[in-house]
């Protein structure tokens, strides 16, 4: 059981540090970002980030490197998959998200060498299931058969905003999720209103349910993007509800 970073803008490292244990929560979801909320894409990390991080384990590291059809792009991609996947080592993290921005050959080529660069340093590299290339299947098909490194970052509540259900990805990934993010949403019009666990569209129950009857071994992480999204709760309210409704499903499929 993990939380993303991006639930708290307003707290410095140490204080995200201190919610995942104060909560009970397993790991951390850490974003890094050129912004420095909660650490920028620089290698070797400062001695003072090294030390706060030691005391909690980081089960992945949300980044920004982006794959697409521009050469000069993807040779940035490179580059920061390089310096990520030092820091990933570094912090035991198994695994680095990034974005696709084109189903293409060039993409994919370019995220496969960069997959070969964090293999060196035992390190995934996740492609997100995120608006507006990866959240429809049939691009994500693509892709995957496109690209023989890439493993998914699984979100089901942004396919499910992009108007796929979770029974009809679920087979097609399913041997190739090495994180999953979970947040419930209900709409609004046509906007989504992000919401505590079990009263929304996502149908987490299930999600739990296949991901266990799959073998999945990895976290669970919750999503909850105050930071794209100050309008939401704070998330000290919501993320201990999340943690309790979740591992009370867990106890419920096995």
């Amino acid at each position: 059981m993990a939380f993303s970073s991006l639930a708290y803008p307003e707290l410095d490292l140490a204080g995200v540090v201190g919610r995942v244990k104060s909560f009970g929560y397993d790991a951390l979801e850490l974003r890094v970002a050129d912004d420095g909320k909660h650490i920028r894409p620089s290698y070797p990390l400062s001695i003072n980030e090294a030390e706060t991080l030691k005391s909690v384990r980081v089960a992945d590291l949300a980044a920004y490197a982006r794959f697409s059809s521009d050469q000069a792009q993807n040779d940035r991609a490179q580059r920061l998959v390089g310096t990520l996947s030092q820091i990933a080592s570094d912090l035991g993290a198994k695994a680095v998200r990034v974005y696709v921005a084109d189903v293409n050959e060039g993409a994919a080529n370019a995220l496969d060498a960069s997959a070969k660069i964090a293999d060196r340093y035992d390190v995934k590299i996740m492609v997100e299931t995120h608006e507006p290339v990866l959240s429809m299947l049939h691009n994500l098909q693509a892709f995957l058969q496109k690209s023989q490194k890439a493993w998914v970052l699984y979100d089901p509540a942004n396919m499910i905003y992009a108007g796929e259900r979770h029974e009809k990805v679920f087979p097609f990934i399913r041997d190739r999720i090495a994180h999953v993010h979970l947040k419930d949403f209900v709409f609004s019009g046509e906007k989504r209103v992000f919401c505590r666990p079990g009263i929304g569209v996502v149908p987490i129950k299930d999600i739990v349910r296949d991901l266990k009857e799959s073998g999945y071994k990895g976290a669970l992480s919750v999503e909850w993007e105050r930071l794209w999204n100050p309008e939401m709760e704070p998330a000290d309210e919501v993320l201990p509800d999340y943690l309790k409704y979740l591992r009370s499903l867990l106890q419920e499929v096995r």
